[in-house]
């Protein structure tokens, strides 16, 4: 990642963040058919049937790129066009579906996982990637070592960090330039020069 632009789970990275805490991406890799989970609905929003959403990553613009989503529960999943989004602000969007005109209508989907097809959102460029695209890639070290896999992305600001599985511990490793040396996704691999004290 280092000097690369990225974009998280569908959305470009946001460069400054409302609270310095670090904040988890959590990861989530697609279904067998290509379905991604980016939220989920909290209720209905004003008269006419909008749902409010609610984005597993509160920095979310991913609704706003695509022109259908996926509403599961546990009886049904339910492809909507999307109609209109716009956020609400603390990680909620108003999202106007077609065919859901009332609250009530928007009101039996209360808790359903809202889903986007991978194959809708927006082409990358050269050294761009989705954080998706990091749940359980392989973290190597420079001496051939394997560390292990990326588990979550926490987003602090200045720089991301990889939150990397090895064994029985976690290992947090800065994604700076200094520390990760290259990034094949083809191959589902990272390689990482650790600095001083990073596996201590």
């Amino acid at each position: 990642m280092a000097s690369r632009r990225v974009r998280r789970t569908g959305e470009e990275r946001k460069i400054a963040r409302r609270d310095k805490r670090p904040v988890a991406s959590t990861l989530q890799a697609p279904t067998a058919d290509g379905l991604l989970r980016i939220g989920y609905v909290a209720g209905s929003h004003g008269i006419h049937g909008a749902l409010r959403v609610r984005t597993d990553d509160r920095g979310s613009t991913t609704i706003g790129t695509v022109k259908r989503l996926f509403v599961m529960t546990a009886a049904s999943r339910r492809e909507f066009k999307i109609l209109e989004a716009r956020p609400l602000g603390a990680g909620y969007q108003r999202v106007v579906l077609d065919g859901i005109d009332n609250p009530e209508a928007a009101d039996e989907f209360r808790g359903g996982a809202v889903m986007i097809a991978t194959a809708d959102l927006p082409p990358l460029k050269e050294g761009e990637f989705y954080y998706y695209q990091l749940a359980g890639i392989e973290v190597m070290l420079t001496d051939g070592r394997r560390l292990g896999t990326i588990e979550d992305v926490l987003a602090t600001g200045a720089h991301d960090i990889w939150v990397v599985r090895a064994s029985e511990r976690e290992v947090l490793v800065p994604v700076i330039s200094d520390v990760v040396k290259s990034m094949n996704l083809d191959a589902r691999q990272v390689t990482i020069d650790p600095i001083p004290g990073l596996l201590d």
